[in-house]
């Protein structure tokens, strides 16, 4: 067999990890039949090594990633590999949000991402020889501005590229299947830092917990979760407790607690087996008489599930100072995750909502409405789980956007408003959450579509002691790729609070950011379950993927705020930048504390701040632009989009550019005001600048309850030097 380039040019040499950082060039897998350490990480299970010489990588999001990244400047990747399945995609990982797209006896592949400047849409090119299980040559390199890829020295593409170092180096195996038999890379090399939990340089991440809990006031990560789709309760006696299925076994359910308010937690330890293995669909409550109620599903096979497999949900008890009970089912067939499940204070009513599936629509119908695959369905109870009963109501949602998914109208999350009014919301993926009023739980009218932006995520809802209503959404977007995960994105947790039983709210402000580190399978803030503590602060669980999870504390009262300053004193709290290079925070000659913007000659550069959310209201910054900078856009919007979202501006309610964004590019710093007023009526922005009028814009559409993101978005002729905002202010008005 011909040996790959490096061997032939003789530059590479497996290095042990102490050297790393000195090394010039490094092979980071080869000969992994012979047991050699690959010097990689993973996002999911490790690739096994088979005796045919090569590492092999399955499973979507179960990324092989490099241990040593190229830094700034020039680089070289070379790579040996194969796709084992044809027709499957795979993905060859460069940096945090690009990668190439290839599909084995495909004649197109795609480039996707900012090193390849297709942050706006996938970039086509035409596919090399690439057979099913053929071996294949990757060479990546990098010179100056210049990013040249070559298969088998075939060149794919040579286009323009920053000179950042990357964020990541790797393959995805997608659908489809790899086997890499050899991984290298050259030029000014380091060991790239291993993910650390919460380790973001931007965001609420920031924010450290205080000492003691009547201290808490915005959101603070309070310690990592233990599993995805963990369940929240809070005992009558003020401990609060988080359970979770119990992984890897999936066999049991743990618990964790806490009695200081979620500061301090203990171990994990067992609270009850299950007979049979759950995935991670799981909700406990604690009811009026002091007992708990769980619901867990299982994983079976059999006819009346989803394709042969079941999910069968569970219900068990534990009677105050007693044992858990056996667990009985209740519901039979597939039920995903389980997001509503409540005890009505009149009548000691339970009531759990699940989304069910329908065997006969697995496959999309071939003409007329599709309601994909499942329903969302009520079961009750009036004797404490003894006995259930099935409303006869069945609610679904038409999917009017197509997408691999089709899910249907599943995940309700269900809170009680008051007496006689039950309020279920239902998880889909065209953008809003539905929803669906009952007096009782037992019948349900149809779903109707609400103005809750959120991804294809769940909601959650928490009724506080004092009867205000507190929702958990995740209001983001991406319209640049409306198909990308989740349907909009899962990197940011939005919470809003309302004091009449949910007719109007406040806040939807940022209490979660996704860590910013690669990851594969399920992942972002998505799936909370919420508490109140005993001093009225709300702990809410969330979170999917490794180093992702968090347990978060804040002040409802936080919500409320109609007044904001950022000063940056503990760096860009405020601000996120999924999407873009990271800002910082400088502190000037004169003692102010600016958010700098690095410039990007490839792709998209700015961040999003997020604010109170208002129908009416002001905006004050200080802004100065250098003069590399070009297509400067300033937008005021009702939800969350990443930078390189390029049609985030056009979604928004007020975008200010060009002739209406007068901001000179001269580098001295300019004072800025934006001042708007009926959002929700698709109401006028003004723009001030240095305290002269400069444009009256029109909205592009009504706000849903107002504006509540501020979002910066430039490109540049060059890299090297960075827009700088100071004094950022807002406050809402009547």
């Amino acid at each position: 067999m011909r040996p790959p380039r490096w061997f032939r040019i003789g530059c590479f040499a497996l290095l042990p990890a102490g050297v790393l950082a000195a090394a010039e060039a490094v092979v980071l897998v080869a000969n992994p039949e012979n047991q050699t350490v690959p010097l990689v990480h993973y996002t999911g299970p490790a690739w096994p090594a088979d005796a045919g010489g090569f590492l092999l990588g399955t499973g979507r999001g179960h990324r092989l990633l490099a241990a040593v990244l190229p830094g700034a400047g020039d680089f070289r990747v070379e790579a040996e590999f194969a796709l084992a399945r044809a027709g499957r995609d795979s993905s060859f990982v460069i940096g945090r949000d690009s990668e190439v797209v290839m599909t084995a006896g495909a004649k197109i592949w795609r480039l996707r991402g900012g090193f390849f400047n297709a942050t706006e849409q996938p970039r086509e090119i035409a596919a090399p020889a690439a057979a099913a299980g053929a071996r294949l040559e990757l060479e990546l390199v990098r010179t100056g501005e210049t990013a040249v890829l070559r298969i088998g020295g075939t060149e794919l593409y040579r286009g323009r590229a920053g000179t950042a170092a990357l964020g990541a180096l790797g393959f995805d195996p997608g659908t489809g299947s790899v086997r890499l038999h050899r991984l290298a890379v050259a030029g000014k090399v380091a060991a790239a830092a291993a993910p650390k939990p919460f380790g973001n340089a931007f965001g609420m991440q920031l924010r450290r917990a205080p000492a003691d809990a009547a201290a808490l006031r915005a959101p603070v990560i309070l310690r990592a979760a233990e599993t995805n789709e963990s369940s929240a309760v809070a005992s009558r006696d003020g401990t609060l407790e988080i359970y979770g299925i119990t992984k890897p076994a999936s066999d049991s359910v743990s618990v964790i607690r806490s009695r200081d308010e979620g500061l301090a937690w203990s171990a994990p330890e067992i609270a009850f087996s299950l007979p049979g293995k759950a995935y991670y669909a799981l909700m406990v409550l604690e009811a009026a008489d002091g007992s708990l109620h769980a619901v867990v599903h299982l994983a079976g096979e059999g006819p009346g599930g989803y394709r042969g497999r079941l999910y069968e949900v569970y219900h068990l008890r534990r009677p105050p100072g007693g044992a858990w009970s056996a667990a009985r089912k209740v519901i039979p067939g597939y039920v995903g995750s389980i997001r509503g499940f409540i005890q009505l204070g009149a009548t000691g009513r339970l009531v759990l909502a699940v989304g069910l599936a329908v065997p006969e629509r697995a496959a999309a119908p071939k003409a007329g409405p599709d309601f994909g695959w499942n329903d969302t369905v009520v079961y009750f109870s009036d004797d404490a789980g003894g006995a259930w009963q099935r409303s006869p109501d069945r609610l679904q949602v038409e999917l009017a956007t197509e997408n691999v998914t089709r899910y249907g109208a599943v995940e309700p999350a269900l809170v009680e408003l008051g007496p006689g009014r039950i309020w279920m919301l239902v998880r889909d993926r065209g953008g809003r959450l539905w929803q669906s009023f009952s007096a009782d739980g037992e019948r349900w009218p149809a779903l109707a579509r609400t103005d809750f932006i959120s991804s294809d995520s769940p909601a959650s809802l928490l009724r506080l002691r004092d009867g205000r209503i507190v929702l958990l959404a995740n209001a983001c977007q991406n319209w640049t790729d409306p198909r990308s995960y989740a349907m909009g994105g899962r990197e940011v947790l939005h919470a809003a609070i309302s004091a009449d039983a949910g007719r109007t709210w406040r806040g939807f402000r940022d209490i979660l950011h996704e860590t910013d580190v690669v990851s594969g399978g399920d992942r972002g803030t998505a799936y909370p379950s919420a508490v109140e503590s005993r001093s009225g602060k709300i702990v809410v669980t969330s979170g999917q993927g490794e180093g992702k999870r968090a347990l978060v504390g804040f002040d409802p009262a936080w919500l409320e705020e109609r007044t904001v300053r950022d000063d940056l004193a503990a760096g860009p709290v405020g601000w996120t930048h999924y999407g873009a290079e990271a800002a910082t925070v400088e502190t000037l000659a004169d003692g102010t504390r600016a958010l700098a913007l690095p410039l990007a000659a490839a792709g998209t550069a700015g961040a999003v701040w997020n604010f109170p959310m208002a129908a009416a209201g002001e905006l004050r910054f200080r802004l100065r632009v250098p003069a590399a900078v070009h297509d400067l856009r300033v937008s005021l919007t009702d939800h969350f989009n990443r930078i390189d979202d390029r049609r985030a501006a056009e979604h928004a309610v007020w975008t200010a550019a060009g002739t209406t964004l007068t901001v000179p590019g001269d580098g001295a710093w300019h004072d800025v005001k934006l001042a708007w007023e009926a959002a929700t009526a698709a109401g006028k922005l003004r723009v001030t600048i240095d305290g002269r009028a400069a444009a009256t814009i029109p909205a592009q559409r009504a706000g849903l309850h107002g504006v509540n993101h501020l979002r910066f978005e430039f490109r540049a002729a060059t890299d090297g030097d960075r827009v700088l905002i100071a004094g950022t202010e807002m406050s809402a008005l009547p």
